[in-house]
């Protein structure tokens, strides 16, 4: 795998190349989807030579891949599956000669070098935004590539084996979050301490854990690595160890590394490193923020994979560096795969190349100001932009914890919109001003009003949110949901 330091120019030729082998090998012969598309199109692998040549696709969306109650199996779809006589037929002489070889040097005989190509050995899911999670189908090859992808995660956040130990406080679940990190585990060869979060071991645990083996790092949501820190300050835990903490599953505004970052210093880990994530279940990796800073970026992986930054009103290729909708395809890869996957994903900064501030590699790098079309709604006949909400809350130090509701009035389905805020403040803020501000300051960022202001306690509001036994906090909850079947 060649990852950076490639020019541009033979990146793109190299890309292009992969995209044919890829279509040729396994995707057009092999994947039901994009063999009908193909074929309604009149399109054969050999249409598709240069990495541009996969704008002759349409998109793939959600839509076309979400299970539904009318057809549950749609995911299979999109499932590299070939069978063993396809497998033998489509064999080159030199892909036997390949195998071949590797039967002798890796002891694999041919047989389980194609069972690690294509059997499916692992499921992830999606976090259920659609109407049911979708599963995306892994192979050991797939398992490699996310091995891969974790060994260059932990490179460009600066972690070595020899330096470094860490402790993941991710939930155990089928999700690409958990996964990810421990194969970047496995990958780098560190000691990764796997807590499962406080669906896990618990809180109170981890504390205990990370008082007691002195990791370099923290792994985890945004927030309950937030809830972890507040409880170890009312412990009294000391965790003097922390020089860096990796979010993911979230955005992170800036206001919200600025208030971790003192509540970290609180609990004797001053000046610690604050580094996002990027990563969703259709892409099967995930990618990191190169610096703690403005102008950070995600460095992705052109050998692995090809984005695409459109406009979502046109579908129309944006220029370099400018903002749209990024587009994932998977070039190599088995199990579930996508070509032109419409994220639904907003990035303000697009997608240019250039050098990694990390690691100096030449690189397709992703901006880092990402927002999803799916937390736009309209409440009360206006459409919120819920991702500025997020970030909205961290700007006022008065703000320990929150939560928001959006439910109908009486609980009836066409009774009107009402929004409710849970939130605790630090103990020397003055609630009144602070509501009258906080009202009048939603106001201006959402064009609607807080109908009520509830201030609790923080064992509530953590009970409330789920910190405890959910694999992500029910931070912003629409009950409105529960009438659209």
């Amino acid at each position: 795998m060649s990852w950076g330091n490639v020019p541009v120019t033979e990146m793109k030729e190299r890309q292009g190349r992969q995209l044919h082998r890829f279509l040729r090998t396994k995707v057009y012969p092999y994947c039901p989807y994009y063999r009908r598309i193909m074929d309604s199109l009149k399109l054969k692998p050999d249409n598709f030579r240069r990495i541009e040549d996969i704008r002759r696709l349409p998109f793939t969306t959600k839509a076309d891949i979400v299970p539904s109650a009318d057809n549950p199996d749609r995911y299979r779809d999109i499932i590299i599956q070939p069978s063993p006589e396809q497998i033998q037929s489509e064999l080159t002489i030199t892909d036997k000669i390949a195998m071949f070889v590797k039967s002798q040097i890796f002891l694999r005989s041919a047989r389980d070098q194609a069972l690690d190509e294509y059997l499916p050995v692992m499921t992830t899911f999606t976090t259920g935004r659609s109407a049911l999670p979708t599963p995306f189908v892994y192979t050991m090859r797939d398992i490699e590539v996310m091995r891969e992808a974790g060994r260059r995660m932990f490179r460009v956040a600066g972690l070595t084996r020899t330096h470094d130990r860490g402790l993941n406080a991710m939930p155990f679940a089928p999700h690409l979050a958990f996964w990810q990190v421990a194969y970047a585990g496995l990958a780098v060869g560190l000691l990764l301490l796997h807590s499962g979060g406080g669906k896990g071991m618990g809180s109170e645990a981890i504390l205990r854990l990370g008082e007691r083996t002195g990791p370099t790092f923290l792994l985890g949501t945004p927030g309950y690595i937030y809830h972890l820190a507040l409880l170890a300050e009312e412990g009294g835990y000391r965790i003097t160890s922390i020089k860096k903490i990796i979010l993911g599953a979230e955005r992170v505004s800036p206001g919200y590394k600025e208030k971790l970052r003192e509540q970290m210093a609180r609990i004797g880990s001053p000046g610690v490193e604050i580094i996002s994530t990027y990563g969703f279940t259709e892409a099967k990796k995930a990618w990191m923020e190169n610096k703690d800073g403005p102008d950070s970026r995600f460095p992705t992986y052109p050998d692995l994979e090809y984005f695409e930054i459109i406009d979502p009103k046109t579908g129309e290729n944006v220029a370099e560096g400018e903002p749209g909708e990024i587009v994932y395809t998977h070039l190599c890869g088995s199990g579930s795969v996508l070509l032109r996957y419409r994220t639904g994903d907003y990035v303000k900064e697009g997608l240019a190349w250039g050098r990694c501030a990390r690691t100096g590699l030449l690189l397709p790098l992703l901006g880092t100001s990402i927002t999803r079309s799916s937390d736009i709604k309209k409440v009360k006949g206006t459409l919120v932009d819920f991702n500025e909400v997020l970030a909205f809350f961290h700007r006022f130090s008065e703000v320990v914890d929150w939560q928001l509701v959006i439910d109908k009035a009486d609980g009836q389905e066409h009774g009107r919109d009402i929004v409710q805020l849970n939130v605790v403040l630090a103990p020397e803020a003055d609630a009144a001003a602070f509501d009258a501000t906080l009202q009048r300051e939603f106001r201006i960022l959402t064009e609607i009003s807080l109908d009520e202001i509830n201030h609790q306690d923080r064992q509530t509001m953590t009970a409330e949110l789920g910190m405890e036994n959910l694999a992500k906090e029910a931070r912003i909850v629409d009950r409105r949901s529960r009438f659209e079947n």
